[in-house]
């Protein structure tokens, strides 16, 4: 009888072929409500400890499952609230104001200042802020120039509304937007 490179005989190999242990049941997680954890410890004096392992498998990746997604939403409203940011901008040649928000100002006003668009203020903000702004800028009758939702035409009744409202810079800046352009003030008598 010879043997190959690993003392395996040359003759009858089915013989010495690798045992493979037959799979067993493999533990699939599934989920559990409130109502499922609430049967299981009501009938806990019932179960062997094979089933009391894996109900406790069971919760433990429940829970981690459940930290992980607070952890994803936590970081989603983060991202989302803190990091975005408001703006006001004002145009170099036109009496035009802009406000907007954006979740990476930079680039955003990089953007804008190559369109002529000089920065008044930015601040901390959402897009539900701006939209809660722009709502009440319609509701007043302020009307949004026909190429944007949110460039509008410089008036003193849009200023007073940002003003009233708080949109960042809005304050600070009421006179210099008011008076940035002396043919406004002929318009607004």
């Amino acid at each position: 009888m010879t043997f190959d490179y690993f003392g395996v005989p040359d003759e009858n190999q089915a013989a010495y072929k690798n045992f493979v242990a037959p799979k067993q049941e493999e533990y699939k997680f599934t989920e559990m409500s409130e109502k499922d954890i609430s049967n299981f410890a009501a009938n806990l004096e019932l179960k062997d400890s094979r089933d009391l392992q894996k109900f406790m498998i069971t919760l433990l990746c429940s829970h981690s499952k459940t930290l992980s997604r607070i952890e994803q939403l936590e970081k989603l409203l983060v991202d989302k609230l803190v990091n975005t940011q408001i703006y006001l901008l004002t145009h170099k040649s036109k009496m035009l104001v802009k406000i907007g928000y954006s979740e990476n100002i930079e680039n955003r006003l990089r953007t804008h200042r190559r369109n002529d668009w000089i920065v008044l203020a930015t601040g901390q903000g959402s897009k539900e802020r701006e939209k809660a702004m722009l709502h009440i800028l319609k509701e007043n009758g302020i009307r949004p120039e026909p190429s944007s939702d949110e460039i509008f035409t410089i008036t003193p009744k849009l200023v007073e509304l940002l003003c009233a409202n708080n949109w960042v810079g809005a304050n600070e800046n009421k006179k210099d937007i008011l008076d940035r352009f002396p043919q406004q003030k002929i318009f607004s008598v």
